[in-house]
């Protein structure tokens, strides 16, 4: 396959100034209309690429399970007219309990073509300790008609709650209780599905995304047809799209990224999508490796942590970086900002076994905006970056301390929360901004269409005892980049203290370049401790009193999913780290001497 290199939208920006120091950001670029929903393709490249594969999945012989348009086409349409035949009716509501897969993919669109509301919710809730409370939660508010699962017998834990226990339950696994998916795709007709589908406006709500929680309770995010198609139509205007691309990816789909981005892009672009079964965690990343080593992909979206874990792969087998290279034109990152080693890795080992320099790209946004807010439609070239304002979009930033508030307004933002007008009111300003509730700032104030940086979230900053404000976003991204890849992740303790210290995770790959020890002993490596010692210490030179380091300690535990301290999209939970690990940022404090935290 020939490289095609990408081309981007100028480095341009529209900035108004009011009398109080209120910014007002946009795009010269016109969005144009938008008057299509993301379901209108399915049948176009039905039509123009019908053999082409639209889907796939490993199986459990691990191989491939796939799905060409035509027969997507073929299966959505049946499974509409099932579901009517059932009783569904524009407006009604579908549940989906489970991960990615190709009967998720066919379910969804489906509903979303005639106008039932689709409501995928993370697995976890179903699946792990203490997530039925927060499915319970959802489940009263959304009133589902139907509920999809992959297996029944594996979430049948969600049939405990009565608000999900009343729909019509559909599988694959064809347990008890439950309508086969299989005698869905079936049916014959599709009159009925056709002409609900007609009658589903751009305006109507598509899908109900539920927050992943990271600054509260879980809130149902209204997604009409209309911000899902401004959101990609944002992105095709500021960055050239792949003919036909090809990813793998693992973001799941009850993620405004992973649908609303990543699986929508597929489908507007005619691509094909190979569902990951990975995840960026240390004992699930070789599941990712194995099917980077098959697929070549044209495009790739990651969190800092999975760029991090692929770096380190592929410097151990560079026949897997061959792979990975080969057709790629850009890599995206989101989630939150990556360090500056792992960018600097990604620059030099594309251009070592490739000879070509791919662009590493940034992107900002929000569940309530479907995603996007901004985005570097530039090769970025320093961490923390999330570029300018997509086109069509108004972007507010109010002074706040020494960064700005953001917020936003555009035909991408929701109309409001499921259920809750007094959620959807304190979401929106006076002037109907959505309040994003970050920071952020400019790389250069007298250069402003050099693009913005993020610089926290306002939920995670926290003021010293002094009255001092610290901004998280900052200071973790400087601390990363000071202690040269060594750390993978961390969380910053301070608020109402003297000063600040640091709850830290260890990348065990960078940590044993530098240790004298076993492998397996790494968080107690004098070497290590010395050497992140010292580069802190080098880090507090460089900077105010409110960010230097008081102490740290390095976790050996993981960040836990069930306690939520880290999101399905594997950005880290500040806040549900320092609360369920208490007793350890105590001792960060503590008078005596504590043999797990160093001191700097």
């Amino acid at each position: 396959m020939s490289m095609r290199a990408l081309t981007f939208a100028p480095r341009e920006l529209s900035v108004g100034r009011r009398p109080d120091g209120t910014l007002m950001l946009s795009s010269p670029l016109e969005l144009g209309n938008c008057d299509w929903r993301i379901t209108d393709f399915l049948p176009n490249w039905a039509n123009s690429a019908p053999d082409r594969t639209f889907l796939a999945q490993r199986n459990a012989n691990g191989g491939w399970d796939e799905i060409t348009y035509r027969e997507a086409w073929r299966q959505v349409q049946a499974v509409g007219q099932s579901l009517i035949d059932m009783g569904a009716k524009a407006g009604d509501r579908l549940a989906i309990l489970s991960g990615n897969s190709i009967e998720n993919a066919v379910i969804s669109f489906a509903a979303m073509s005639m106008g039932v509301v689709l409501a995928p919710i993370s697995p976890n809730y179903t699946l792990m300790p203490g997530g039925l409370a927060r499915l319970q939660d959802i489940a009263k508010a959304l009133r589902p008609n139907f509920v999809f699962v992959q297996s029944g017998r594996d979430f049948s834990a969600g049939r405990s709650i009565p608000e999900l226990a009343a729909a019509i339950w559909i599988c694959v696994d064809g347990a008890p209780d439950t309508v086969p998916f299989g005698a869905l795709t079936s049916q014959a007709g599709s009159d009925g599905f056709a002409d609900a589908s007609r009658a589903v406006s751009c305006e109507a709500v598509a899908k109900i995304l539920f927050t992943s929680g990271s600054t509260g309770l879980p809130k149902g995010v209204l997604n009409t047809h209309r911000m899902m198609a401004s959101s990609l139509q944002m992105l095709t205007l500021l960055v050239s799209q792949s003919d036909a691309p090809v990813q793998v990816e693992w973001l799941p789909w009850h993620h405004t990224m992973g649908s609303n981005v990543l699986l929508h892009s597929i489908l507007k672009n005619g691509g094909t999508l190979y569902i990951d079964d990975g995840r960026p965690l240390p004992q699930l990343f070789h599941k990712t490796v194995a099917n980077l080593k098959e697929i070549s992909p044209t495009a790739m979206f990651n969190v800092p942590a999975g760029y991090n874990l692929l770096c380190d792969a592929i410097e151990n087998d560079f026949d897997l970086g061959a792979s990975v290279f080969k057709r790629l034109d850009r890599f995206t990152y989101g989630g939150a900002a990556i360090s500056h080693d792992t960018l600097e890795k990604l620059y030099r080992l594309s251009s070592s076994i490739t000879g070509r320099r791919i662009p590493v790209m940034s992107g900002y946004g929000a569940t309530e905006t479907a995603p996007l807010v901004s985005t570097t439609h530039w090769a970025t070239d320093q961490p923390g970056e999330i570029g300018l304002p997509g086109p069509g979009l108004q972007l507010k930033l109010i002074p706040f301390w020494d960064t700005y508030e953001a917020r936003v307004k555009g035909p991408n933002v929701t109309p409001g929360y499921l259920g809750r007008p007094d959620l959807t009111e304190q979401a929106f300003d006076e002037e109907g901004f959505y309040r994003i509730g970050d920071t952020v700032s400019f790389l250069d104030p007298e250069k402003p269409e050099l693009g913005l940086r993020f610089t926290g979230r306002i939920s995670e900053n926290f003021k010293l005892a002094n009255g001092t404000w610290v901004s998280i976003g900052n200071m973790r991204a400087a601390v990363l980049a000071a202690t040269r890849g060594v750390l993978l992740d961390l969380v910053v303790a301070g608020e109402n203290r003297e000063a600040c210290a640091l709850l830290c995770w260890l990348n065990p790959t960078e940590a044993a370049r530098i240790s004298k020890g076993p492998a397996a002993d790494l968080n107690c490596d004098v070497v290590v401790g010395q050497f992140l010692k010292n580069r802190l210490q080098e880090y507090n030179e460089t900077v105010g009193s409110s960010e230097r380091i008081h102490s740290f300690a390095l976790l050996r535990d993981p960040p836990s999913l069930a306690a939520g301290e880290v999101t399905d999209k594997a950005y880290v939970n500040q806040r549900a780290v320092l609360k369920h690990r208490s007793d350890q940022v105590e001792r960060l404090y503590g008078k005596e001497p504590d043999r797990d935290v160093i001191r700097v």
